[in-house]
């Protein structure tokens, strides 16, 4: 870390010397690497190594921002020039009241796994011919694509206002689509991990859950369009909501009314049941740190409190339009920093608090209902409409889980799914930077395939 906070501290120094106002600069140095099987044959493996610095300057509240790759005294050199070239040259915005001063990071532990340090290539290619294999063991199984991908990243982040702070970060990703075919039918089984550490045990439970999915959804049946109680499986409702509540919430769109959650804070949003915090403390979880992309110290804060709206996502901007406090939601990019682009509001980890229930209670309890495992479509932000296939879901019918759905859709507004949870389960699971349970909503409608 002593060359970064060289590079950074220095960086700092010379862009107040061209004359910005005020200034941050991120030295990082990062590393992936990714193995890709597609149809059982390997696509394509990576191994990337990426330095660089970012710079954001400011000058009468406007932002110039540059980056450059390497860490050679020049490429810093000239980034600096450009990015207070660009904050000199732009409109003056009063609504910048300026950066986080220092403050002491939060001391979050399990941000970075040494053993991912070690891996080679090769075994990143070995971890997804095995993740392949793990989905492969089902005679109806026909195709399988995998893969595996993990990152490691050291920065330092200074700005003009005294901050310096640096932390380590990894990552381990692993995705997998399995397809089943029994003569004319076909289905896909679909899962994934989002993990700050090397965890092998999941690369056997991930490819294994892909292929019973797959195999389970070649028997299928009809449902007629109508009103539902629908279960959320966890990668149903990390998926919308890490869109719904970390979009919904992001104060910038609250400012440019691009949010259906505009004017609602205080107000009752959801069932009292629900409480949806933003926590970037979690061991191991993949969207913690010690302190955010422009050096607020990381904090846990509710969004959803028993149902209650009570608070949006700001970095320093937002929070100086609102005259509020940054609630350390300024984002580098994703687990692993990037000095390419600037910082953005963004959640850190979405955590719905747990209830009482199993899925197992909760599908018995269910007369006539849908499981909903997995759908790619989210609700629109500005009006909270959700209306989307539902890619993997299945019927359910006197309490036991039937046949898969195909080609069916989902339709509901996301408070009228917030205000009609009935049942949270047990058991959590990370999915899409969500950490949650099982969800059942008492009613939605459902485009049948009738």
């Amino acid at each position: 870390m002593g060359e970064l906070k060289d590079i950074a501290t220095k960086a700092v120094d010379m862009v107040m010397r061209l004359g910005a106002s005020e200034c941050d600069v991120v030295a990082a140095d990062s590393r992936y690497m990714s193995a890709e099987i597609e149809k059982g044959a390997m696509k394509q493996a990576n191994s990337v190594a990426d330095p660089g610095v970012a710079i954001r300057a400011f000058r009468n509240g406007c932002q110039g921002f540059s980056s450059c790759t390497g860490f050679s005294p020049s490429s810093i050199k000239e980034a600096a020039r450009l990015a207070v070239e660009l904050a000199k040259s732009g409109t003056p915005d009063p609504d910048f009241k300026g950066l986080p001063h220092k403050k002491r990071p939060t001391a979050v532990t399990g941000l970075h796994d040494p053993k991912i340090s070690k891996l080679q290539p090769e075994q990143v290619v070995e971890m997804a011919i095995e993740l392949a294999d793990a989905a492969s063991g089902h005679k109806d199984i026909y195709s399988v694509n995998a893969s595996v991908a993990i990152a490691e990243c050291s920065l330092v982040l200074a700005n003009s206002n005294g901050f310096v702070g640096g932390q380590r970060l990894s990552s381990f990703e692993t995705s997998i689509e399995a397809v089943a075919k029994s003569g004319p039918d076909m289905f896909s089984g679909i899962d994934g991990s989002w993990n700050r550490r090397l965890d092998r045990p999941v690369i056997e439970s991930v490819g294994r859950n892909a292929m019973e999915h797959a195999v389970r959804g070649l028997k299928h049946q009809k449902i007629a369009t109508g009103d539902y109680p629908v279960i959320l499986d966890p990668l149903a409702a990390g998926f919308i909501l890490a869109t719904a509540i970390g979009g919904g919430a992001n104060a910038e769109s609250i400012q440019r009314k691009r949010s259906y959650l505009t004017g609602k804070l205080g107000q009752k949003i959801g069932s009292e049941a629900l409480t949806i915090t933003d926590d970037p403390t979690l061991e191991w979880a993949n969207g913690s740190y010690s302190f955010d992309g422009e050096g607020t110290p990381a904090r846990e804060k509710d969004i959803i409190k028993e149902g209650v709206l009570a608070a949006y996502l700001y970095d320093s901007y937002a929070a100086g339009k609102d005259s509020v406090e940054s609630t350390g939601n300024a984002s580098r990019g994703g687990s692993v920093w990037s000095f390419r682009k600037p910082p953005s509001i963004s959640p850190s980890n979405l955590v719905v608090s747990p209830g009482d229930s199993t899925l197992d209670q909760m599908i018995a309890d269910t007369k006539k209902g849908v499981y909903l495992r997995l759908t790619w479509d989210y609700p629109n932000l500005a009006t909270g409409e959700l209306s989307g296939l539902m890619m993997e879901s299945y019927a359910i019918d006197k309490g036991e889980l039937g046949g898969a759905i195909r080609q069916a859709t989902i339709g509901i507004g996301t408070t009228d799914l917030l205000s009609r949870i009935e049942a949270l389960g047990k058991e959590s699971r990370d999915a899409f930077g969500v950490r949650t349970p099982a969800i059942k909503v008492s009613s939605a409608r459902i485009g049948g395939s009738d």
